[in-house]
Parts: structure tokens; C-alpha cells; sequence
């Protein structure tokens, strides 16, 4: 082989070293490459999943918050409202009173029937032989007045309508309870105050049935307090 065989030889040998080493070379790169690419792939999945954990837990809390506040915030409306119809039920009452009591005053007559009508219903709830009348003592000569003709209501009601009776009168002693008086009205003392009508008590007092206007008053607005309640929400 002389130089020239030897020199070609030698360069097909160097050529080939570096084609071999650049497909290598060109391999191990693809390979990093991949690798590369895998592993980015990886964080940034993590990355992704982490930032998804905490905007959940972020979204999460939130609305927790913003419920809590919801609520709190209806809880204050209601509250208020419920404050606001408390108020003008009890303004609403004492107005009611002080124009009932204004009219009584003023209106003997009709003062008088309605003492006699309370005590009437008085005497059927109880129907007792023997009954004490308890009444204010400013109305105690209304009710002196309206005792005969209330106790004969009673006794001709109940002749007809009681069947057991057999068109009998009931026996009945009825009488002003003279040692014992209602309050009178005090708008400024409402728990020691009374607007009229009567309690009636039999039976050294065992059994007892208040009629006064007071109580009259209150039942007419617990009858009737969804309407009080729709009006004030209506305001």
C-alpha cells in the first residue's frame, strides 16, 4: 500500500469516526431533548395541579366567606325588621289604648253597655252560683249600675239555651267585690295599669275569670297579627 492507499484509508477512517461520533452525538441530544421535554412536561403538570389545589381551596374559602356574610347580613335585615315591627305593634297598642280610653271617658252610655257585656261573658264562662265582680274603682258605680240587669241576661240566656235547665232560671248571688279593685289606667305604668271592664271570681277566689279591656285588646291583636306584621313590611 503506498502513501496514497494509506492516505485515502486513513481519511475514510477519520471521516467515518466523526459521522459515527455526530449520529451520536446527534442522538444523546434527542434523548436530552426528551428528557428535557418529559421532565418540563412533569413540573409544569405539578405546577398546574398545585396552582389548581389552590385556587379551589382559595375559591373554596371564599364562598364560605361570602356566605357567612349573606347570612349575617339577612340575619341584621331580619333582625331589624323584626325590631321595627315589634316597635310599631307596641306604638300601635298604646295608641289603640289611649283612643279607647279617650272614648270611655267620653261616652258614659256605651261605657255602661260594655261593662254589662263583660260581665255577662264573665258569668258563662264561669256559671257559678255565687260570683264576686272586680272592677276598677272609678267604674265601681257603672257596674253597681248594670249588676241586676247583666245578672238577668245571664239568667234569661241561659234559660233558653241550656237544655238541663228545663226553662229554669240558674240560682245566682252576684255581687261587687268592694275590698279588691282593678288599677286604673296609667299609660306611664303599664304594668300596673288596667283600662276597665271586670274579673270575676267565684269560690273564695279559686276560680277566676278576667274580661278586662286590656286582655280584650291583646287577644284582638294576636288574632290578628300577620296582618300587623304584612303592614309593617309594607312600610
Amino acid at each position: 500500500m503506498d502513501d496514497t492507499e494509506a492516505g485515502s484509508v486513513l481519511e475514510s477512517m477519520i471521516q467515518f469516526i466523526n459521522n459515527h461520533g455526530e449520529e451520536q452525538a446527534d442522538q444523546l441530544r434527542r434523548e436530552a431533548d426528551q428528557e428535557f421535554t418529559i421532565e418540563c412536561e412533569k413540573i409544569i403538570g405539578a405546577g398546574k395541579e398545585r396552582l389548581k389545589k389552590i385556587f379551589e381551596t382559595r375559591l373554596e374559602k371564599e364562598g364560605i366567606e361570602m356566605k357567612i356574610k349573606r347570612s349575617a347580613a339577612m340575619n341584621k335585615q331580619r333582625i331589624r325588621k323584626m325590631i321595627e315591627r315589634n316597635k310599631w305593634a307596641e306604638e300601635s297598642f298604646k295608641e289603640s289604648q289611649e283612643k279607647l280610653h279617650a272614648r270611655l271617658e267620653s261616652n258614659t252610655a256605651e261605657h255602661r253597655e260594655l261593662l254589662k257585656k263583660l260581665i255577662v261573658q264573665g258569668l258563662i264562662k264561669l256559671m257559678e252560683a255565687t260570683v264576686k265582680v272586680q272592677c276598677r274603682q272609678s267604674d265601681e258605680e257603672l257596674v253597681e249600675e248594670v249588676l241586676d240587669e247583666a245578672a238577668q241576661l245571664y239568667k234569661d240566656l241561659m234559660k233558653k239555651n241550656v237544655l238541663m235547665l228545663q226553662g229554669r232560671e240558674p240560682p245566682l248571688t252576684l255581687e261587687v267585690d268592694k275590698k279588691h279593685y282593678l288599677p286604673e289606667y296609667n299609660p306611664e305604668n303599664p304594668a300596673n295599669s288596667c283600662l276597665g271592664g271586670v274579673k270575676l271570681s267565684s269560690r273564695k277566689g279559686r276560680i277566676i275569670c278576667a274580661n278586662t279591656l286590656d286582655q280584650r285588646l291583646q287577644l284582638c291583636y294576636q288574632a290578628n297579627i300577620s296582618r300587623i306584621a304584612a303592614s309593617t313590611k309594607a312600610k
